[in-house]
């Protein structure tokens, strides 16, 4: 499937910016001298329903017990970081039992909603620049794309088509495009594009009998990843924004899905049930589908795959049966799990604090091994 020549014209441009590094001016709905800084490196969010509904907990690599920053008689969850660290979205239906996005600071203080509407608001995902998000909403019919400044201002609805809804909305890490999943009267979806300055609209994939979802971005912002099930299983594919190229990464019978890149790009972890018993394992590739290897044993199912840096280490939830989930530390080059808190219900979506590195890493590897091998 060739890019359209709107799309050409975007990539010729957007290559210009790529030879630098992106920069971008961060503004927040407080003044700085009211907040004291940014949360600290190798911080975590997590979600875990230890205390009887979905509550959103911070964690760190000194080994100390999580502290809950949410803590209400609902359920919050889908915590992502600004892109400084200061701030975190998340969704929550704490009012009227609707799903809303809100917002707090790193250290759950000031607790706001910042959608407001009856029905169902979710999938908030922050703009590169920390000035805008975008969330999924249903306040016009079937399920559309809205963006909103981070103070609650300036609401925009970004989709208007009708026919069953979109969600799974993704940005560029240049800021400049937001990928998106645009469903159809099957239940199933294809991907497209939007340019968030011209606000065009460009279709990537087209494949209305078959299911495309989990867009994820390369470092540059010229590629995706995706999965797509157009045969019996789900299989890796990559889009080639400079190309107009689609190339299937996976080919295996067994299921492959949510791809993740490495920071530096070289790297794509994703989830397949091609190891021992079915279970749902951790795979990492090169970055053009080449060397796919095992990294977890397949003695316990894991999903919620994130990279902690680009030297091996990565963040995952390991299953125990149907009694617990941990989010777990991993060294890639070991395939050593090391819970990150004591099992207390089902622990997910873990995500890193935006300033984590290679010594943050293994720091965690060695604090959370010390405190969990009794020593």
């Amino acid at each position: 499937m060739e890019l359209t020549v709107y799309l050409k014209r975007w990539v010729a441009l957007s290559l210009l910016a790529l030879s630098g590094a992106c920069s971008f001016t961060i503004t927040h709905p407080e003044q700085a001298s009211e907040w004291p800084g940014a949360t600290a490196p190798g911080q975590i969010l997590f979600v875990s329903n230890q205390d009887g509904d979905r509550e959103i907990y911070l964690a760190g690599p000194d080994g100390q017990a999580p502290e809950q920053l949410t803590n209400n008689e609902r359920d919050d969850y889908e915590a992502s970081w600004s892109p400084d660290g200061r701030h975190i979205l998340f969704t929550s239906n704490r009012d009227g039992g609707n799903s809303e996005v809100y917002y707090m600071r790193a250290d759950g203080s000031r607790q706001r909603n910042l959608s407001r509407w009856r029905g169902y608001d979710g999938q908030p995902s922050w703009s590169p620049d920390g000035q805008s998000i975008v969330f999924v909403s249903d306040r016009k019919g079937p399920l559309q794309l809205f963006s909103l400044a981070i103070d609650g201002t300036n609401p925009q609805q970004l989709t208007f088509d009708n026919e069953a809804g979109h969600d799974s909305p993704a940005w560029s890490p240049d800021g400049q495009l937001l990928a998106y999943r645009k469903l159809n009267i099957r239940a199933k979806g294809d991907l497209w594009l939007l340019d968030m300055r011209a606000m065009h609209h460009t279709q990537l994939t087209d494949n209305p009998k078959h299911e495309d979802g989990k867009p994820a971005w390369s470092p540059d912002s010229t590629s995706l990843l995706y999965h797509s099930r157009r045969q019996r299983e789900y299989n890796i594919y990559r889009y080639d924004l400079v190309t107009g190229n689609e190339r299937q990464l996976t080919d295996l019978p067994a299921s492959d899905s949510n791809p993740v890149w490495s920071g530096d790009g070289s790297q794509i972890s994703f989830l397949s049930t091609r190891g021992p018993y079915g279970r749902t394992q951790l795979f990492v590739m090169k970055e053009d589908g080449s060397d796919p290897r095992s990294i977890t044993d397949g003695q316990s199912q894991v999903g919620d795959p994130v990279w902690l840096d680009d030297d091996g280490h990565m963040l995952l939830v390991q299953w125990q049966g149907n009694q617990s989930a941990n989010v777990c530390s991993l060294d890639l080059a070991t395939g050593e799990l090391i819970p990150l808190a004591p099992a207390q219900g089902f622990q997910s979506e873990p995500k890193p604090a935006p300033f984590a590195s290679r010594h943050t890493a293994q720091a965690m590897n060695s604090r959370f091994s010390t405190r969990y091998s009794g020593e």
